[in-house]
């Protein structure tokens, strides 16, 4: 039978593992396809003058801000955890409460998405949904609600020794009694839970449906068309964010009810490996958007294929070709004077 101590190390090591060859795997894949969706979305002009898509666009971005601090600095902090602790790469303050504002916004781009689709395919107008503008201004408005909310997130998380290691770990003071209870029972299960999955949910099967009734109608075919893609990769991305945040929120509720209770660190270090099985998961939710859209959607493949090779592919052989020199053709004429004099 083993030792805790021997137990401690194998949980310690495979929760390196994980975190150095899944989070690599995503971070590579996340930003590639993220980096792929922006220039599709922004590049093409029919998405630019859509809503629906600039919010996809805004997503993407997103991602990869929470691509980038969270699963690289993971990576990295597994990587050289025998000299570096996981918080001293990048603080604790700064990840938690950048994290909490790229996942509000990303929840909110979902939203806005969902809720475009939902008005756009119940008009016979593209114009009498959600226009650019407003959308412009609303998501605006939840940056700077998203800023607000992470404030507490900056004041009330912090650095503390795991028990029974070495290591440490980000979570709330234990002073903070009223913040963690915002956080177990309101923020988590309810701010990026119920009420997200509710809006996207609801507004997704109303799209869906609109889109099956617009073949009833006159619509132009273009029109139906882009609504059809759109629709289907918002409804895709729906249900890979149902699969992948919602595990992870109700293991990050166990954890949080549990832990602070629990000083075995053989349990501490089961607890830290199933939460970040589920940490992993929901960073594969905030890498996947790419290849989602490009399974669920003929057009979106098509469309990634014109912008790589007739658009940039294109432009870049035609402006190697003007600035490469030519060389210059000489031709030699030879006159010969047979010196015979016409009359």
């Amino acid at each position: 039978m083993s030792s805790p101590t021997t137990t401690v190390d194998i949980l310690d090591s495979v929760i390196r593992y994980l975190n150095i060859s899944v989070g690599l795997f995503l971070f590579v894949f996340g930003i590639t396809g993220n980096l792929l969706n922006i220039v599709i979305f922004s590049s093409l002009k029919t998405f630019r003058r859509n809503p629906c898509a600039f919010c996809l666009l805004i997503l993407s971005c997103c991602e990869i801000g929470t691509l980038i601090g969270n699963t690289l600095v993971d990576v990295f902090a597994s990587t050289l955890s025998d000299t570096f602790d996981v918080n001293a790469i990048l603080p604790c303050k700064i990840r938690t409460a950048f994290g909490q504002i790229f996942a509000t916004i990303s929840l909110s781009m979902m939203c806005f998405a969902a809720i475009d689709q939902s008005i756009s395919t119940s008009m016979p107008e593209r114009h009498h949904g959600i226009n650019l503008k407003i959308m412009r201004r609303l998501i605006a408005i939840i940056t700077v609600i998203s800023c607000v909310h992470a404030i507490p997130f900056f004041i009330f998380y912090d650095i503390q020794p795991l028990s029974g290691t070495n290591d440490t770990i980000c979570r709330i003071k234990d002073a903070s009694e009223v913040f963690s209870k915002y956080l177990i029972y309101i923020n988590i299960p309810l701010v990026n839970g119920v009420i997200p999955v509710t809006i996207m949910i609801l507004f997704g099967v109303l799209s869906y449906r609109n889109v099956h009734r617009m073949y009833k109608r006159r619509v132009h075919i273009v029109r139906l068309r882009l609504e059809k893609q759109l629709t289907a990769m918002v409804l895709a991305k729906i249900f890979s964010f149902a699969i992948t945040v919602i595990p992870f929120l109700i293991v990050y509720i166990i954890r949080y009810s549990i832990s602070l209770y629990i000083n075995d660190p053989i349990c501490q270090n089961q607890i830290l490996l199933a939460q970040r099985v589920f940490i992993l998961l929901i960073y594969a939710n905030y890498a996947d958007s790419f290849y989602i859209f490009l399974a669920c959607s003929a057009r979106f493949r098509r469309q990634l294929k014109f912008v790589i090779f007739d658009v940039y592919l294109k432009h870049y052989r035609a402006k190697s070709n003007i600035n490469r020199v030519q060389p210059i053709e000489r031709s030699f004429g030879l006159t010969i004077d047979s010196g015979i004099e016409h009359k």
